[in-house]
């Protein structure tokens, strides 16, 4: 059976009708699939490229693999869940890093970044909102904080311990409870 002009026409129309259609919901897809699927590039074990079309879904983490997240200006909706986290342990020479930009992490339950243990990490151009703990670190952590807000959080950024090193620079907080906390209890 073949398709005369007028019926392309038509079905390229509709096809484009539906797509927009869906689009205008919005795409969703879980975060860890994306974690799963990404290989390694550029250095990192696990680098990974988000849509800014796409809503991501849930979170990650390591503790022995070094992350880029690529964020384009994609959204990751945590939905009341954990978000991502790194843990690092410095006695047995387990050293997973987080390098994250251009993200939006919202809705966590718990914290939208958590690092902890050893590890080195950056966090750049990153929106955390109506999080519980919007980046929280703790033990020999050394991590960049720069140009990201914290906006609707219980705690914008919450240090636990005294032995971080963070580099914070050009931050915005506002609607927190605590924007900038050190001491936290964990």
């Amino acid at each position: 059976m073949y398709l005369n002009n007028n019926q392309v026409k038509i079905s390229i129309q509709l096809s484009s009708i539906f797509m927009a259609f869906f689009m205008s919901f919005g795409f969703s897809i879980s975060l860890y699939e994306v974690y799963e699927q990404a290989g390694p590039a550029n250095g990192y074990d696990k680098y990974i490229v988000l849509d800014p079309d796409i809503v991501y879904t849930g979170g990650i983490g390591s503790g022995e693999e070094s992350i880029y997240i690529e964020g384009n200006g994609a959204v990751i909706d945590l939905n009341e869940g954990t978000g991502i986290w790194i843990a690092g342990d410095a006695n047995n020479n387990i050293t997973g890093s987080l390098d994250i930009d251009h993200c939006s992490i919202m809705n966590g339950g718990s914290y939208g970044i958590n690092l902890s243990g050893y590890s080195t990490n950056s966090i750049t151009n990153c929106n955390l909102i109506n999080v519980h703990w919007g980046i929280q670190v703790s033990d020999e952590i050394q991590v960049t904080i720069r140009n990201c807000n914290f906006i609707d959080n219980s705690y914008g950024l919450a240090v636990i311990g005294q032995e971080t090193d963070i580099n914070l620079s050009y931050c915005n907080a506002w609607n927190n409870e605590y924007n900038y906390m050190l001491n936290c209890l964990g």
